[in-house]
């Protein structure tokens, strides 16, 4: 087999065809934050392509014009959405030089994905991942998926902030779960367990998501 070549989710960054996705700017700002600070100091990350204080001062510039947008002041939505591109465009450099990175280890590159605070997707393949996780419909929730569930079974479910102390959310009997009440900014790993009669599963891989 040859070597996978990973990619990482796009998330706040525009996709291929240059549209923006319906994040707001305070969820941009969260995730934004959430990067450098995952980056800064990272000795997998020594000379990114746009330096991290760069993007830290954008993103401040993001913040006062947000605030100045609240107030819906002439033009101050504007400017706040033109702040928003140059802080979309700091995070897609930031991708690709993540992912160079990443794709330089053949051992190591999905680890140094998500130590910098982004997510891995595959480029391709004719697979998709048995489990997936997304933004749940309001702040502070995810909802984790079954795609492929196999038949007939029960489903055990938990999530964690660390990866060592699992939090149980309730068991159902469909393949996905809404998990609510969760920390905004907080990035979560979670993972599933099938119960089929009376044989129980191994647990899953867990996915990991920044919840906003």
């Amino acid at each position: 087999m040859g070597k996978r070549t990973l990619s990482v989710d796009r998330h706040c960054t525009r996709d291929q065809g240059g549209e923006l996705p319906q994040r707001s700017p305070g969820k941009t700002i969260l995730y934004a934050k959430h990067i450098a600070a995952s980056m800064q100091g990272s000795p997998h990350f020594p000379a990114p392509t746009l330096p991290l204080a760069t993007l830290a001062s954008h993103i401040q510039d993001l913040e006062e014009a947000e605030v100045v947008a609240m107030t819906r002041a002439l033009g101050a939505a504007n400017a706040r959405d033109a702040k928003l591109v140059i802080v979309e465009g700091d995070l897609r450099l930031l991708r690709s030089y993540v992912e160079a990175v990443a794709n330089a280890s053949a051992e190591e590159g999905e680890a140094i994905v998500v130590s910098s605070g982004m997510s891995v997707k595959e480029r391709s393949g004719p697979r998709k991942a048995p489990v997936a996780v997304k933004q749940g419909k309001t702040s502070g929730s995810l909802r984790i998926d079954v795609r492929q569930p196999g038949g007939t079974a029960s489903y055990c479910w938990q999530y964690s902030t660390d990866g060592v102390h699992w939090v149980d959310a309730p068991s159902t009997t469909y393949a996905h779960e809404d998990i609510a009440n969760l920390t905004p900014g907080v990035r979560y790993q979670v993972w599933y367990r099938t119960l089929k009669g009376d044989v129980m599963s191994d647990w899953s891989d867990p996915l990991a998501l920044l919840v906003v």
